[in-house]
């Protein structure tokens, strides 16, 4: 293991990578205390040559380190890029270069397919699949100071280390229960650039009781994206620029002048020349008061009637069922949303109906809600059973 100082260095692993493996593993270290994007301090990579391992450490602190081998790593499609949770890893290099690597194999959600918990913590990983215990005491330090420290040196390259082994057995255990092809789709979804939009992804379910009409939620969806742009642009945390509580409080008062939008003291104390933006907060106002005059409120969807909640129930007590059988968490078979769409639309679309999902649960709960099977109690448990045409 060693700390890469040169590009030369870089060069001379990329090379070597490529004469000697077909996957790496991939972590890093970073901070994010007072920023809106993370700071990547450190990059760690791994792979092995024989029964040896080649382990690196890449400092990105050094100004004149040059990363184009650690992006043509990345690119390179003949390489497994192997991460453990690795949605933020692949934000940050999605930042530096504008992609987001594959193939890729995440061991978290390996680990859930081969029915070792919902998120399985590399810690635990490490501890029962190999029998070897990681220090994470190292796991918080402030991985910006320099020099860093011997600990922090062999925390990080111990993290990246274990990772080879954790993908070689993971990968041999999908091999054995059938179960390769399981993790192709939540692959996609980590690879896919459009879930990295944290604009059009931010959910009103991330501010607390979030309560009123359509249109309401609409507003607040409305300051919540004013408030993503302005903390990208400032690169500060959300609740650096506009508070949670604040924005609901915007979207209450809809303040019509300057002086009543001041008083709300909206911003935090962070932002300076508030008054720059407080013209769009105003006009926004202005344009939901013209929209509430030509436009009806927007009818919610009905909830779920008597019988809807019935089957719903009963598409909740087979997933459950399956997952048992598969020693799989359900949330990997089918979401919430998944059973309601199920449950009350005549032809849905949705995840659960698809692929291997289709196979070991859809199917079956086509069937179950159309009546052509039943769940019975027997002695093993409840089991489903044809019904009688």
């Amino acid at each position: 293991m060693k700390i890469v100082s040169s590009t030369d260095e870089l060069d001379r692993f990329y090379s070597d990578v490529l004469k000697s493996s077909n996957y790496v593993a991939i972590d890093t270290e970073f901070v994010r205390h007072n920023t809106y994007y993370a700071k990547v301090c450190l990059i760690q990579l791994a792979f092995k040559k024989g029964t040896r391992k080649e382990v690196i450490l890449i400092d990105p602190l050094i100004n004149d380190i040059n990363l184009t081998s650690l992006e043509k790593l990345l690119k390179n499609k003949k390489l497994t890029k192997v991460i453990h949770a690795g949605r933020q890893d692949l934000e940050i290099f999605l930042n530096l270069f504008d992609f987001l690597p594959i193939p890729l194999f995440d061991t978290q959600i390996a680990a859930m397919v081969c029915g070792k918990g919902e998120q399985e913590s590399y810690e635990n990983l490490v501890n029962n699949l190999l029998g070897e215990q990681i220090n994470k005491t190292c796991q918080f330090t402030n991985w910006a100071q320099r020099p860093l420290s011997e600990e922090q040196i062999k925390y990080a390259s111990e993290d990246v280390s274990y990772l080879c082994d954790i993908f070689e057995h993971l990968k041999r255990e999908l091999n054995e229960l059938g179960r390769s092809s399981w993790i192709v789709e939540e692959i996609e979804k980590l690879t896919d650039k459009s879930n990295y939009d944290t604009k059009k992804n931010y959910c009103l379910k991330k501010i607390q009781s979030v309560r009123g009409d359509i249109r309401f939620k609409k507003l607040v969806a409305i300051f919540l994206d004013f408030r993503e742009s302005l903390a990208q642009k400032l690169n500060l945390p959300r609740n650096h620029v506009i508070k949670d509580d604040s924005i609901l409080r915007l979207a209450k008062s809809q303040p019509k002048t300057a002086a009543e939008l001041t008083n709300l003291k909206i911003f935090s104390s962070k932002i300076k020349n508030v008054s720059s933006h407080n013209s769009r907060i105003l006009a926004i106002c202005d344009q939901e008061r013209i929209s509430k005059k030509k436009e009806p409120v927007a009818e919610t969807k009905d909830k779920l009637t008597e019988n809807e909640m019935n089957t719903f129930t009963l598409l909740k007590v087979l997933l459950k069922m399956k997952s048992i059988e598969l020693g799989v968490p359900p949330k990997l078979i089918a979401t919430t949303k998944d059973l309601e769409i199920i449950t009350q639309e005549s032809n849905p679309d949705v995840p659960a109906l698809q692929g291997w999902r289709k196979e070991i649960f859809g199917l079956d709960a086509m069937k179950l809600k159309h009546g052509k099977i039943a769940l019975c109690i027997s002695k093993s448990g409840i089991k489903a059973i044809e019904t009688i045409p």
